[in-house]
């Protein structure tokens, strides 16, 4: 079976159609959904971009041991090494160049540059779409931003555009080829800067004046105004919609050139974004260097990301429970593909729940930033479970526990009225820990119930 991976960068599920949103058009997405089992419960292990990858090409909760730059072990067995030795062809087409060490042993690799080709004919000194005091910072980042958008020869051009043309492109190679093919697709929109052409974003705002927070600060939401917040979120939208229309274009293709019957495709991504919900703006907080300095808790918005397995002759159109992260992702596309799974995976194959034959792989989910990113600051851990979110804050958060049966929005911290419920499942996350090997001088440090954020936290180190 030919199986076709999917990310697409920063996609809430929570604005897709087929997850019940009823005001962004994402037609192609959801159309995939009725011949897919999708995941309700699907949630990001490694946070954010680059260690997503890692756990899905590792099989491993990979936030324990590993930082964003680090070389991957020498024993470590990935996706690509199993399905190569196997007979499948491999190959990745991306737009981001996040984790390329993950990447190694590909029969094939595109990167798809993400600048555009006509960027130098832009003068430099461009107008900024918002205050600068909005915008996320260097601003020298922020005005090669505007002068690329500004270069975009027609939506062709996009990231989006261009990743999916060239995924097709390479799909043709393929219909003669009797070998089959794992082909991993990778575009970072719609990730921010929402630059995408005009026309998509006026379809959810027409007629709005005020300053576009295409690439907004990461900061407290303090300094938008409901107007600007509620732009940005058609924004994104509206980049959302475009990326939308070029999955179709790809997935259309597949139809066309007679794969559809014998290829599997899975759809997900690695995190959302807050768009101000907690009185957040952005992933981790920056400070005017752009620099790091705080990691936020992981709520629903911005750890549930969507997840859809279209296996051909399989259930379809059908909702699944079951907890499930990036690191199942690999045993699952090996047993599609009938290979073996290595010992050292952590994670399980999500195949029997697609068909109906078990209905959980696990009744949590843990989600986290990662540790070695600053052997001095401990980061916040999310550990969910259908009826609680317990929020390990380390030492940039508070401790945080919310009931989800009557506060599935995570808004009230309820900790304080239940010390034993907490204490639980802070025993839970230990014990999941100690399950993955996490390194004993993390877990030791996170042995400690802290029921407040330090007051004296060092800058984040990004390494």
């Amino acid at each position: 079976m030919n199986i076709i991976l999917i990310i697409a960068d920063t996609v809430r599920s929570d604005y897709c159609g087929c997850y019940g949103n009823t005001w962004v058009q994402t037609p192609n997405l959801d159309a995939l959904a009725r011949e897919s089992a999708l995941f309700e419960q699907f949630h990001a292990a490694s946070f954010a971009t680059g260690p997503m990858r890692k756990d899905v090409f590792s099989g491993r909760f990979t936030f324990t041991y590993a930082n964003w730059g680090a070389e991957r072990p020498a024993n470590e067995i990935t996706l690509v090494d199993v399905l190569n030795d196997h007979g499948y062809t491999t190959a990745f087409i991306g737009d981001t160049n996040n984790s390329p060490q993950y990447r190694q042993g590909f029969d094939y690799e595109e990167i798809v540059t993400g600048w555009a080709a006509g960027l130098d004919e832009i003068p430099e000194g461009v107008d900024l779409p918002a205050d600068p005091g909005k915008l996320r910072i260097p601003m020298g980042r922020i005005d090669r931003i505007v002068r690329n958008a500004m270069a975009w020869d027609g939506e062709e051009e996009q990231r989006a555009a261009r990743t999916m043309r060239s995924a097709h492109k390479w799909l043709e190679h393929q219909v003669s080829e009797e070998q089959p093919f794992f082909l991993w697709v990778d575009t970072f929109d719609p990730h921010e800067p929402w630059d995408c052409p005009h026309y998509y974003i006026d379809a959810y705002d027409p007629g709005y004046e005020g300053d576009e927070l295409m690439e907004p600060a990461y900061e407290s939401a303090g300094y938008a105004s409901k107007a600007e917040i509620d732009h940005m979120r058609c924004m994104y939208a509206g980049k959302l919609t475009m990326v939308d229309r070029w999955i179709g274009y790809l997935l259309d293709g597949v139809r066309q050139m007679g794969l559809w019957d014998d290829t599997a495709v899975i759809f997900t991504s690695d995190h959302g974004f807050y768009h101000g919900e907690h009185d957040i703006i952005g992933k981790v907080k920056l400070d005017r260097a752009g620099k790091i300095c705080g990691r936020w808790p992981l709520y629903e918005t911005i750890c549930h990301s969507p997840l859809l397995i279209r296996v051909p002759g399989e259930a379809s159109n059908v909702r699944r429970q079951s907890y499930c992260q990036p690191p199942d992702l690999m045993p699952t596309i090996l047993e599609l593909a009938g290979a073996p799974i290595p010992e050292a995976v952590q994670a399980g194959s999500v195949l029997p729940v697609v068909k109906g034959e078990h209905d959980s792989l696990r009744e949590f989910a843990v989600s986290s930033h990662t540790y070695v990113q600053d052997a001095e600051v401990r980061s916040p851990t999310s550990f969910r479970t259908p009826d609680w979110l317990y929020v390990y804050g380390g030492d940039e958060w508070g401790h945080e526990l919310f009931d989800l049966r009557s506060d599935p929005g995570e808004t009230t911290n309820v900790i304080d009225e239940n010390p034993e419920t907490a204490a639980q499942l802070h025993e839970g996350l230990l014990t999941f820990l100690r399950g993955v090997d996490c390194p004993a001088t993390s877990l030791g440090a996170r042995r400690e119930f802290r029921p407040v954020a330090r007051t004296d936290v060092p800058y984040v180190k990004l390494i």
